[in-house]
């Protein structure tokens, strides 16, 4: 996640009308593991790519994957812990104080200070997340900086009301059911970096010591989510990135077999039904640099 120390790992991408787009990419050997991170001053809405384990306002470590959304209060300190072999990678919102203040981004804070919030991430807002990244990074002098930016201030609204209204609750230390907690935050470690493996309740069950049962009930509990949706969702959306890269990308038969699906037809068929279009109609799109094409843009715009 991105932090104040101006070491590379973070680019900005576009200023739009008070706020930054930026992507980070931060390695595994990076000196950002050992030590204590502090956002910046300004308040930033993230979303992640792989999966990195964050701690902050005192809670234990939870494993951030692409099926959330994190808002960080301005001057959060936090630690990452690495999960996946990729790092650390993301793209965020950097807001202005006012723009936080207008989108309810402030949290109130509280006696223990600035504060960082988690929601799970609709498939749509992570789909226009990553294609406002994709449409910006492929091309960033080239595009429309108008459409670009009433876009990108569009779906900041949008993400920074859907946390406001479902944030997620990661318990501090001493309370609920730690056992659980962390036998589910394995699990979702376990299945962001093994997106192809053909795992079964039986295999999860064994790894964590619980029954597949009891695994499938706390899972939910915990998260909300099956963890058979849950996995289909970060397959999903790590296929997005090669999926959107400009030029002529992978194949769409091997990305299928990469995140694990049986075959291109299975994948499409997925895709479609999370996303609202098939993934060649987003290599399109994003090949034609007008974001007023892109699936789905209008209602993103209107909502």
């Amino acid at each position: 996640m991105p932090d104040a120390i101006d070491d590379g790992f973070a680019r900005r991408l576009f200023a739009g009308s008070g706020y930054v787009v930026g992507e980070f990419r931060c390695p595994a050997w990076a000196r950002r593991w050992r030590t204590e991170n502090w956002i910046g001053p300004r308040a930033h809405v993230v979303v992640p790519g792989t999966a990195v384990a964050i701690a902050a306002d005192g809670s234990d470590p939870h494993v951030c994957t692409a099926n959330e959304v994190l808002a960080y209060d301005a001057g959060v300190c936090y630690r990452r812990r690495l999960v996946s072999d990729e790092g650390d990678r993301c793209v965020y919102f950097e807001v202005s104080d006012e723009l936080a203040a207008r989108l309810g981004l402030v949290s109130g804070r509280g006696r223990h200070g600035p504060r960082l919030r988690f929601a799970s991430l609709q498939s749509s807002a992570y789909l226009h997340h990553r294609l406002l990244h994709a449409v910006i990074a492929a091309a960033p002098t080239s595009v429309d900086p108008l459409s670009v930016d009433e876009w990108g201030l569009a779906l900041l609204a949008r993400t920074a009301a859907h946390v406001s209204a479902h944030p997620r609750q990661v318990a501090t230390r001493g309370n609920g059911a730690p056992a659980q907690r962390r036998a589910v935050e394995q699990v979702v470690s376990i299945l962001a970096t093994r997106l192809a493996d053909p795992l079964t309740l039986a295999d999860l069950g064994a790894l964590v010591h619980y029954s597949p049962y009891f695994l499938a009930r706390v899972f939910r509990r915990h998260t909300g989510s099956t963890i058979g949706r849950y996995r289909m969702h970060l397959r999903l959306r790590r296929s997005l990135e090669l999926v959107l890269a400009v030029g002529p990308g992978s194949d769409l038969t091997e990305v299928a077999a990469m995140y694990g699906f049986s075959s291109h037809s299975h994948y499409t068929r997925a895709f479609r039904e999370a996303f609202g279009c098939p993934p060649s109609a987003l290599r399109r799109a994003v090949g034609a640099r007008d974001v007023r094409r892109l699936p789905g843009l209008a209602q993103v715009l209107t909502t």
